[in-house]
């Protein structure tokens, strides 16, 4: 069993369908399968699907409510790229974020009512509040371990494949096989894999930097 942190706040954001609620409860079982206390607030706005969906999820010693006060997050995990911008104000200066980069295009933007910014704009954005993006193509990874709509466990791999928790990896896999619905299993851990080793892939490249202050 790890050292119970301090604090730990990591914070979902996406929108509703991308599964971010079972990614919640994978990362909270596990916490506290660890040990840790942990705190988890689920956000939704205005549509249950489509509309966006911010997980709070507080773990250490230190933590006394469950929704992380503005500039707080250690981690973002992002499973939208715009849904990450919305949560920019949760962001601590050191925050690691982990980027999904597929999009998903509102309705108001397939109307013609209102414009998407392109990815690289919305890490430009990013890299001026946080210390460190990594990216990655969930949905391809998803697609690849056999189910595309499994981005939010490749998206907790990619969480478990940064080293950024106290978690083993042994018990989010653990979760996995406890939590997802019976039969999808294998794929569920083969989406699971992917993210992990994606990031491990990255680091090992030294791709993940800090920006320039």
């Amino acid at each position: 069993m790890n050292t119970e942190p301090d604090e730990l706040d990591i914070l979902i954001a996406g929108v509703g369908g991308q599964g971010n609620l079972l990614a919640s409860e994978i990362i909270s079982w596990a916490s506290v399968k660890e040990g840790f206390r942990i705190h988890v607030a689920d956000i939704f706005g205005a549509a249950q699907r489509g509309g966006a969906v911010t997980s709070h999820i507080r773990v250490g010693n230190a933590v006394h409510n469950p929704v992380m006060p503005r500039g707080s997050a250690h981690i973002l995990l992002g499973f939208e790229p715009v849904e990450c911008l919305r949560a920019a104000g949760f962001l601590r200066p050191d925050c690691t974020a982990i980027i999904n980069t597929r999009m998903i295009i509102p309705s108001s933007v397939s109307l013609g009512q209102a414009s998407y910014p392109a990815l690289e704009e919305i890490t430009a954005v990013l890299r001026k509040l946080v210390n460190r993006i990594v990216t990655l193509d969930a949905a391809a990874l998803a697609t690849k371990a056999g189910d595309a709509l499994i981005v939010n466990v490749v998206m907790v791999g990619a969480l478990a494949g940064s080293g950024l928790t106290q978690i083993r990896k042994e018990t989010f896999i653990e979760a996995i096989r406890n939590l997802v619905p019976k039969g999808t299993e294998q794929n569920n851990l083969n989406a699971f894999n992917l993210g992990f080793e994606a990031v491990q892939i990255q680091m090992k490249k030294t791709l993940i930097e800090p920006h320039a202050s």
